[in-house]
């Protein structure tokens, strides 16, 4: 019984979370299947046409240079941009997307370079812009929040970009217009500043219960720093793989087998998350990446012309749980540390386009160097499974996520002190009647906790929390936890 009712209470809290729904985020989704449709193309056309490979490296290198630069902008107490300000850029970028779109369709009737080359140029530019910004709206979201959205998010952009690998190439563009249209839409609706208040109040609180000291910052920039050159590393590992069991494997089957893999890891992942009422761990999240990349580069080894698909649906897995992680655990820090949301997301999406841009043309020399047969892919794919290796144990290892988030409430008082106040919120709880289930919450008040962590000690719903600190300010004639802790504070004080 207690199990069914803890998990009623978990739903409700979950429920908490996705209603209202907040369908902006849903432009998140579009705007990523847009740009990985994009590169999809790109990709077809160079496995298809033989055209360079130039294309892919140029929409991966504008993206990551204006992620960038966005994050070089960035500035401490200091939004990047203002609310119009975003309202323009954003509209700026999408413009130069559509441009860019253009200059693709004009590029293909005609067959003229030029076009192609602009074309994925002014869609890198726009891509690296809204994947960057995108990141300040999920850091605006609860905490277990953001981990549902993502989820859903990676599972809806890798469902359109199924859809977008169906279409013949004049209805890829239609869709592709269309998709740049609702993902602009979708983000003017509301900007990044554009808060739930009760967000806004939950995360400060949030915040507001880390000891973010001189160490403190210094261990979390440095657990960040190392997460974001293991994602740059581990991009252009995969990336370099992929390349090369793209070359044994044909164009059509290795897109559409992206796609899917990415829909089914993100869906079993969201299943999962409701299913239990509860946010899947980082450490649990992390330890699941290494064993599934590297499963997939044996099972190339074994047999790439006869296993080359499977191993291609193995490592897409390994490499979204990376993506999902990744995103998840910046949001996360940004959050808890108070850190400026558009510097960590521009060196994220910096970081991943160009360690994709760089594994790309590794994998041209590599598949230059395997044709005159002066390496062999079985000693060259161990070797970047070692490099792999290196990377989750070294660069990025799990102490990295104890680091980032194993952080502690402010003591605040001396034990004695401790006492003291514990002694009379109990002496404050009898005088004015609290029920029991009050004082357990009125203790936890007056400890500084936030109302997600109330609801999670006692097992409760938030919104029960939530009735149970109104009626407790009600009782003892307050107007906020702050005044409450004074109140507690300064009872049987000699005046």
């Amino acid at each position: 019984m207690r199990i069914i009712l803890s998990a009623a209470m978990a739903k409700q809290s979950i429920m908490r979370i996705i209603t209202p729904f907040r369908w902006d985020l849903l432009g998140f989704a579009f705007s990523r299947a847009w740009f990985t449709g994009l590169l999809a193309y790109s990709a077809n056309l160079a496995w298809t046409f033989k055209t360079p490979i130039v294309q892919q490296i140029i929409l991966y290198t504008t993206g990551a240079i204006v992620a960038l630069f966005i994050a070089l902008l960035a500035r401490k107490h200091k939004a990047i941009f203002s609310e119009t300000a975003y309202r323009i850029r954003a509209l700026i970028f999408s413009f130069m997307g559509l441009i860019g779109t253009t200059c693709l369709i004009l590029g293909q009737v005609e067959g003229n370079g030029v076009f192609m080359i602009a074309g994925f140029a002014l869609a890198g530019i726009c891509g690296g812009f809204y994947e960057t910004v995108w990141g300040t709206k999920f850091t605006s979201l609860p905490s277990s929040g953001i981990q549902v959205y993502t989820l859903f998010a990676m599972a809806a952009s890798s469902l359109i970009g199924i859809f977008l690998g169906m279409l013949p190439e004049s209805g890829f563009h239609l869709a592709s217009i269309l998709l740049l249209v609702l993902f602009t839409v979708f983000f003017l609706l509301r900007p990044a500043m554009e808060l739930d208040s009760d967000d806004v109040n939950e995360n400060h609180q949030l915040a507001s219960s880390i000891i973010v000291d001189a160490a403190t910052q210094k261990r979390c920039k440095r657990a960040l720093v190392n997460i974001l050159v293991a994602y740059l590393i581990f991009s252009l590992i995969y990336n370099l793989v992929i390349a090369l069991t793209y070359d044994s494997i044909p164009p059509a089957t290795a897109s559409q087998i992206r796609f899917w893999a990415n829909f089914v890891t993100a869906l079993l992942l969201l299943i999962f998350a409701l299913a239990l009422f509860r946010p899947i761990g980082p450490i649990a999240l992390f330890r699941l990446i290494l064993p599934i990349t590297a499963v997939g580069f044996v099972i190339y080894l074994i047999s790439p012309e006869n296993l080359g698909t499977v191993a291609l649906t193995i490592s897409s897995c390994g490499r979204k749980f990376f993506d999902i992680l990744t995103w998840i655990l910046i949001a996360r820090a940004v959050q808890l540390y108070r850190l400026l949301p558009e510097r960590f997301f521009g060196l994220l999406i910096a970081g991943k386009n160009a360690g994709y841009a760089i594994g790309l043309m590794l994998a041209s020399v590599a598949l230059g160097a395997l044709n005159d047969e002066v390496i062999h892919i079985v000693t060259f794919v161990p070797i970047l499974l070692l490099a792999l290796i290196v990377c989750f144990f070294w660069i990025f290892p799990e102490r990295t996520l104890d680091a980032l988030f194993n952080v502690s409430p402010p003591t605040g008082k001396a034990p004695s002190h401790r006492n003291t106040i514990e002694r009379n919120a109990l002496e404050l709880a009898e005088e004015r009647k609290l029920t029991p289930r009050e004082t357990d919450v009125f203790k936890l008040l007056v400890q500084g906790r936030s109302l997600s962590v109330i609801a999670a000690r006692l097992h409760i719903a938030k919104g029960t929390a939530h009735a149970h600190i109104s009626h407790i300010y009600q009782k003892l004639d307050v107007h906020g936890q702050q005044e409450l802790i004074e109140l507690v504070e300064n009872h049987n004080r000699p005046d």
